[in-house]
């Protein structure tokens, strides 16, 4: 049986990580993945000073890790965002872009339901924007790679 003051201690540690967790999680923003261009956030890495050298942001590319002002930077996908670098797994496919049809990602949304009427890719073109799998798409072309859409401002 548990004390009741070790209770009380475990029901407030949780309703404070049901509040810090996902106001953690709303702290990246999205230049932090270059905009969608990144994904899978494996690491955060506090820096302030790197500002004097990349700036207020510097999409860096990847680095194979090692230490960093103290830290060790894991191998990744290096994005800097004043006053922080965010690393990331993986990149997004090229063919989210069309292979180069499209650029300036402006949103990506995950719909996996979607994948019944689009398959693996489409390219679906230019649509004007509205609600879609429960999130308000953006005005812009469209493409389907399965299980997300990209959406890009313009058509290089």
């Amino acid at each position: 049986m548990i004390p009741t003051a070790r209770l009380f201690r475990y029901a407030v540690l949780i309703l404070c990580l049901a509040f810090v967790l996902p106001a953690l999680a709303e702290t990246v923003p999205p230049a932090a993945s270059a905009n969608g261009k990144y994904q899978g956030l494996i690491q955060i890495l506090h820096c302030p000073q790197d500002s004097a050298k990349y700036g207020n942001f510097n999409d860096y590319g990847h680095w194979g890790g090692g230490s960093w002002h103290g830290q060790q930077g894991k191998a990744g996908y290096w994005v800097y965002v004043y006053p922080t670098w965010y690393v990331w797994a993986n990149t997004m496919p090229p063919i989210a872009s069309a292979n180069g049809k499209y650029g300036n990602l402006i949103q990506t949304i995950t719909c996996p339901g979607d994948a019944a009427k689009y398959g693996e890719f489409h390219d679906y073109g230019y649509w004007g924007g509205g609600p879609w799998c429960g999130q308000q798409g953006k005005a812009g072309y469209w493409v389907w790679v399965k299980p997300s859409w990209y959406v890009w401002s313009r058509k290089n």
